[in-house]
């Protein structure tokens, strides 16, 4: 390769330099905590409970954020649970998850766009046995 082409690869190389910074992906948009709502008689499959995700970029620039669970009694590497709704106005995405399975789990988080996952974050729970949702809480069964 002579110092002609080299210098030429250069050259287009700094000038497209500012447009790849650019156009770079946020770099800090993550999802930093998911929390599960822990009731006083704990975790019971069959009944409702809110997942919330705290994230600090939009969906609209960091993608959707999706629940799944793994660990545990979960079969293989882990279930998707489905698309939590984004709240803007206060950086938070929800989720109602019903529990299937009990024991200790991970019920995780993923925000990504298509072809790239942002971040992930998880939050290990103990679902302690069965119960029925009453509507308006959660009957423990034996």
């Amino acid at each position: 390769m002579n110092v002609r082409t080299r210098r030429f690869g250069l050259a287009v190389m700094l000038g497209a330099l500012p447009t790849m910074i650019v156009a770079a992906p946020n770099a800090t948009a993550a999802v930093t905590a998911v929390h599960v709502e822990q009731p006083a008689e704990g975790l019971r499959t069959g009944c409702a409970y809110t997942v919330t995700v705290d994230v600090d970029a939009p969906v609209s620039e960091a993608g959707e954020v999706t629940i799944g669970i793994s660990g545990g009694q979960v079969p293989g590497n882990g279930e998707r649970l489905g698309v939590a709704v984004y709240h803007p106005e206060n950086g938070t995405a929800t989720f109602e998850w019903t529990p299937v399975y009990s024991g200790r789990q991970n019920v995780f988080a993923q925000q990504f766009k298509p072809g790239q996952v942002t971040s992930t974050q998880y939050v290990t729970v103990e679902v302690g046995g069965r119960g029925v949702n009453t509507g308006s809480s959660c009957l423990p069964l034996p």
